[in-house]
């Protein structure tokens, strides 16, 4: 069996990917991954392990910035997929994200990159494409084939609140009879192919999602395949330090990856949050680069910090950890039983997950708007101090590891190639 993965050329993506190659590679199958090529994540792909073939222009990141403009767009502005306030979700929100996004997919599928790719996959012939909510050229490309196709969650499924949300937009006012703009444009790209849209288009035939179930969301047109999270990290040798037992609390303090490439900025001061864990009785793990700590006026006597250390390995021994929202950090946490203080960033699910979290009971949140020293160092002090934090830490750990693998879904992922 052939399968082609298609991903949104970024580390976290690539990461959040491979898992589900190497459980198919290691079963036999030829997996390689498909897509843009991305200058500056070369590695990210090498580092897995799988082989890669680029098709189209290089989408560099610094491109993908260029969609943060002044105004009401996709990545910035009064409309961003990112909101989970319900209050705010009104008619005028919804159409909007909605709309704007279908602007994003559409711009990381250019006609030309469509045509190189289906031409390759024409002659390469994969039975089945594994795809990431970024990538709709993977969709379309299967489409184009007639090869079954199943989304891979990075994240919470905000395209599928989204497209829920936008669904019942249009059922509460029959009277609006304008076009469906991602029905439209997929219609017409599937259309220079020979083929004609279905549903399966928006969110593949089936999703696989290895994060926490409490992320799912109510109401989605999504048939889930639920799987085990396998933590990714950059390979590197492991300082002893991280395996040796602490003395102190362990805390690991870390921002992701995601807005250096995505924002190009942090969404939070880096020093109210050191200045919130000085003085603690901890020790705590920032992974923070120079950059990060440009504005630093000093770091903290009980703080270490570091450009980066394997974040599975570090959480073995921390007993909390504070981050920006990210879906792999949360499951990385979620796979070793940490409770999570989330300081929710707004470049996809972030804020969502952190409620979902809060209310599970294995973590808290602290908006942007309210990050404070005094209020990080509370947050951190609940997680320490009040065990069921910690228990339910444990408890959704437990149900994650009794969530089937990657390797358990080989076989259906083979009936499906096998049987679209």
């Amino acid at each position: 069996m052939r399968v082609m993965l298609m991903v949104f050329p970024t580390r976290t993506h690539v990461y959040s990917m491979a898992p589900v190659g190497w459980a198919l590679a290691a079963a036999g199958h030829e997996v390689r991954f498909v897509g843009q090529r991305n200058p500056r994540e070369v590695a990210s792909f090498a580092e897995t392990g799988l082989d890669a073939m680029w098709f189209g222009d290089e989408l560099d990141i610094a491109r993908h910035r260029q969609l943060q403009v002044d105004g009401n767009n996709a990545m910035q502005g009064d409309f961003r997929i990112s909101e989970s306030r319900p209050e705010r979700y009104t008619d005028e929100y919804v159409r909007n994200v909605y709309e704007h996004w279908v602007d994003v997919f559409r711009w990381t599928t250019p006609d030309s990159l469509l045509d190189e790719l289906v031409r390759f996959a024409r002659q390469w012939q994969p039975d089945l494409v594994v795809w990431d909510p970024m990538i709709y050229a993977a969709p379309i490309v299967a489409h184009a084939l007639g090869v079954p196709h199943l989304r891979m969650m990075y994240a919470a499924d905000q395209t599928a609140r989204i497209g829920a949300q936008y669904r019942d937009l249009r059922a509460n006012h029959p009277e609006d009879t304008s076009p469906d703009p991602f029905v439209t444009w997929m219609s017409a790209a599937v259309g220079r192919f020979g083929a004609d849209y279905d549903e399966t288009l928006r969110y593949g035939v089936r999703t696989i999602d290895c994060h926490p179930s409490y992320l799912r969301y109510d109401g989605v047109d999504v048939d889930y395949v639920p799987a085990r999270f396998v933590p990714q990290n950059k390979p590197m040798a492991i300082p002893s330090w991280v395996l040796e037992r602490p003395e102190r609390p362990r805390v690991m303090l870390t921002l992701g990856i995601s807005n250096r490439q995505v924002l190009g900025v942090e969404e939070t001061s880096v020093g109210d949050l050191l200045d919130g864990l000085a003085d603690l009785d901890l020790e705590v793990i920032a992974t923070l680069n120079a950059s990060q700590l440009a504005s630093v006026r000093s770091i903290p006597d009980n703080v270490r910090a570091v450009d980066f250390v394997p974040m599975n390995e570090l959480l073995a021994s921390c007993s909390a950890i504070v981050h920006q929202g990210g879906g792999a950090t949360i499951s990385n946490a979620v796979v070793n039983g940490v409770p999570q203080l989330v300081i929710p960033g707004t470049t996809w699910s972030e804020r969502g997950s952190a409620v979902a979290q809060a209310k599970r009971g294995n973590g808290l949140l602290v908006d942007l708007e309210d990050v404070t020293p005094a209020s990080v160092r509370a947050g951190v002090c609940r997680l320490l101090e009040e065990p069921s934090f910690r228990e339910c830490a444990l408890e959704v750990r437990d149900e994650m590891l009794a969530t089937p693998t990657l390797d358990d879904l080989v076989p259906e992922l083979e009936r499906l190639a096998l049987c679209p």
